[in-house]
């Protein structure tokens, strides 16, 4: 499993455009084969805003812990099972915040652009970052 950001490295998204820190998202979690979200005893976390219903989701544990609201727990997902969700979800109205941390800008991203960028990485075959 490639390396948790550090505290430098996490204060360092606060510089990204939305667009890097989707595709910070996409490729960490494709190459973690994993997501990790909030859940309590009822299941995962989301919130309405603006008649929408929203899902924080995070590439690594350590950054779903920070942002824990009273209750909840972080819990991981395969990216498998979190695809057939968002497959499951594509008509939805359901929107993805990605990584929300403390004091850092929020990117909300629709789950059809998010299921379009992973069918791309999928398909390319070429998802990593370097570092």
């Amino acid at each position: 499993m490639p390396l948790a950001p550090n505290s430098e490295q996490q204060a360092a998204f606060a510089q990204f455009s939305a667009q890097e820190r989707i595709e910070y998202f996409l490729t960490r979690t494709m190459e973690a084969e994993e997501v990790w979200v909030h859940a309590d005893d009822e299941g995962w976390l989301m919130r309405e805003e603006d008649d929408k219903t929203i899902l924080p989701v995070w590439p690594y544990e350590n950054l779903a812990r920070a942002n824990l609201i009273g209750g909840m727990v972080a819990q991981a997902t395969s990216l498998e099972h979190f695809i057939d969700i968002l497959n499951y979800n594509r008509n939805r109205g359901i929107d993805l915040d990605i990584m929300p941390l403390p004091d850092q800008p929020i990117v909300i991203a629709p789950v059809t652009e998010i299921l379009s960028m992973y069918e791309s990485l999928i398909d390319s075959g070429s998802y990593f970052l370097e570092g």
